[in-house]
Order: C-alpha cells, then structure tokens, then sequence
C-alpha cells in the first residue's frame, strides 16, 4: 500500500488481481447528487472526455470554471487537486468536510492534511518563485499518487498487463514507490497515457478533461479502459553509444557497446558480479536491431546458464533488460534499468 507520508516528503522536495465490478456499479458511497444538462459549451457531445466530464459533474466531484463553461484544456491547480482527492475520500469513506475559514481552498487542504496525510497545509500556503503553492499546477505523478490515495487500493482490480519497465518515462520516476502507484493505475484501466506507447509525462501538468476521466474511471469501473502499451521503434543507431556504461542503480556494474566491422556488440567486460561473468571473460556478442530494442545473440553466463540481452538507446543513457534461460534464480532477469556514461 502507498505510504502516505511519501507524498507529502515528495511534494516538498519538488517546491491484487481481481474480477471487474458489472457493468455501471458506482464504488460504495457514490451516487448521482445532480443532473448535468450540457450547460458547458466547450464540451461538446462528440468530445473524447464528454461523457467523463458528464459522470464526474454529476457525482458532484467537479464544477465549471463559470455556469456555461467547463475549460476542459486548463491545467488543474494544487489547490483543486486536494478539493477533488477530498471529495472522493470522503464519499468513499462517509466522511464530512468542515468548513474552515480562509481560502475556497482552506476544508480541502485541512482534510487532505488530516485523511490523505498530504502535507497539504504546509505547503499550500507556503510560495514558490512569489507564487502561492496551492495557485501551481499539480504535476501528473502528483495528482496520480493522491488520487491512489483517496480510496482503498484494493479498489484497483487488475484489467489490463503493464509490466514496469514497459514505458519509459515512468520507469525514470527515481522513487519506487511512485512508479508502482503510477503502473497500479494503469494496470487497473484508470491511466492509459497519451500515447500508444503509454507515454506518462510525470512532471507535467494534467488538464481538468484528464482529470475528469481519470476521477470517472476511479469511480466507475465500467469506465475503466483496456490497454497494451506498444513498443517505440528504435529511431537511433548505437554509433553515438559505443563505449562503456554503468546501470545507475548498481554503480559497479556496468557493459560496453562495440563497433566490429559494420556490425554493433555488446561487451561485458566491466561487469562486476551481478550473474555475469566476473570481470569479464565473455567475449563481444553481436546486437541485432529488432525494430523497437537492439537484442543480443544468446549467450553463456558464468552459472552455466544462457541469457540475451535487450538494449534501447534514449537520450543520454541505455535502457538495459536482460532474460537468463536455464535456472530457477535469476540474478540477470532485470526489466527497463537504465546505464549512464562516467
């Protein structure tokens, strides 16, 4: 289960399988408090996030931005991030939000602060570059972790097979905790990012039609959307890659890429330990570009074993998966670790 106190630490440093519910079963402590007319003349009915802004109204979870409008494209605040996240805790669980003096924001923070364990008083009132904190735009990975928060996880029902370490963005999330509360949406049908690749966008901001579809999906099971995220082509050639690299997390171990003729390898040589061959007996094995990762031909480990390698270039770094063949204990079996240059 997500800590909770991970996410007011992370805000401030930044400023189980199941069934599906049948179809139209509300989570428990939601009903419809009202009727949404198509009041909102920037939603119209052919919109992708129509039907979500209509479930999300009408559950009472989100207002217009005026009486005919919603503004669908304006990126949603801090402050309106812990009125919705108190809203669903509090339907959810049959709590009351009090009414505190101060800001159209102050009951949100104080419950937040007392149920989602947020930080939210503290930081909302305290200024980033002259700006109030609660007035920012709460960052993607943010709003997700709160939403995580707002109901019992268990709530989240696998549908869909994201393994971590199938999109990438995600996967460079430092804290562990983030991405598996980030891959649990998704596995659960509630995200499914912006791209056919799944790509997340952790640091930027979330628009209130996202917003209204992922509080729809969270609610309403029936809502939530299967998905496969589908692997990037390999746009890079491994030229501007060839030397040594070290897995950010196991800073002594680490591999090479190789130019032999016209041809690109992968070399172990540097490997300390980590299932490998200890430093480095192995000769240079020949990558073959796969059309989304380059592979390696198999190869002997030092247990007897045979593995294969996959590399992805992106960027500054290499993302690296290994699959070892032939044993029960996998030390090479790794999925999406990333190497650096020294």
């Amino acid at each position: 289960m997500m800590k909770k106190k991970l996410i007011a630490a992370l805000l401030a440093a930044t400023v189980a399988v199941g069934a599906m519910p049948s179809a139209g079963a509300l989570l428990d402590g939601f009903t419809a408090s009202r009727t949404y007319s198509n009041q909102f003349t920037d939603v119209p009915t052919n919109a992708w996030y129509y039907n979500s802004v209509k479930s999300a109204y009408n559950l009472g979870l989100v207002n217009g931005s005026s009486a005919t409008t919603y503004s669908p494209n304006k990126e949603v605040t801090i402050a309106e991030l812990y009125a919705m996240a108190s809203r669903i805790h509090a339907a959810y669980y049959g709590n009351e939000i009090q009414p505190v003096d101060g800001a159209w924001f102050a009951p949100y923070v104080e419950y937040s602060q007392e149920y989602l364990d947020t930080g939210s008083h503290d930081n909302a009132y305290s200024y980033s570059d002259g700006v109030l904190v609660a007035n920012l735009p709460a960052a993607r990975w943010y709003f997700a972790c709160i939403l995580y928060a707002a109901v019992d996880p268990d709530e989240f029902n696998q549908l869909n097979h994201v393994l971590s370490g199938s999109i990438e963005d995600i996967d460079a999330i430092e804290n562990e905790e983030v991405r598996d509360c980030i891959y649990t949406l998704y596995n659960a049908g509630i995200l499914t990012g912006s791209d056919a690749y799944g790509t997340f966008h952790p640091d930027d901001g979330i628009t209130r039609a996202e917003v209204a579809a992922i509080m729809a999906r969270i609610i309403d099971p029936a809502q939530r959307k299967t998905f496969t995220p589908q692997e990037k082509p390999v746009n890079t050639g491994l030229a501007n890659y060839v030397g040594k690299w070290y897995f950010n997390d196991w800073p002594d171990c680490g591999l090479g890429i190789e130019k032999i003729g016209n041809d690109y390898y992968l070399s172990l040589t540097i490997v300390q330990g980590k299932g490998y061959r200890f430093n480095g007996t192995l000769e240079p094995v020949k990558l073959i570009n796969k059309g989304t990762y380059y592979e390696s031909v198999r190869f002997d480990t030092m247990r007897a074993t045979t593995a294969v390698a996959r590399i992805r270039p992106e960027g500054n770094q290499l993302v690296v998966s290994c699959t070892e063949y032939g044993t029960s204990s996998l030390p090479l079996n790794m999925s999406g670790k990333y190497c650096s240059r020294r």
